[in-house]
């Protein structure tokens, strides 16, 4: 799980080393801003069908969704864009629930 996705670098990130490693992976990209959904879905968009099974597009606050699974590995940029304390450590522990 991406949380905090944002224009994505982390999600791409994940699925590049997944592929490179030849190892299945499915990423969840969990993003708030509406804004920043668009981007991503613009993104991926070329590649919507092959991604099918790879990735899917949260557009929620982490504090309030309900992941249909666990994750292994949970994957963010602390402080967000410019160090503005956006996603700050507090929301990392809840998204640890």
């Amino acid at each position: 799980m991406v949380i905090g996705a944002g224009r994505a670098p982390l999600v791409k990130a994940c699925l590049k080393a997944g592929f490179e490693l030849n190892r299945q992976v499915f990423v969840y990209a969990i993003e708030k801003n509406p804004n920043a959904i668009i981007t991503i879905n613009s993104l991926f968009s070329e590649n919507k069908q092959e991604l099918k099974n790879k990735l899917a597009v949260v557009c929620k606050d982490i504090r309030s969704w309900n992941p249909p699974e666990l994750a292994d590995i949970l994957f963010s940029e602390l402080l967000g864009s410019f160090a503005d304390n956006e996603l700050s450590p507090e929301i990392l522990d809840w998204s640890q629930r």
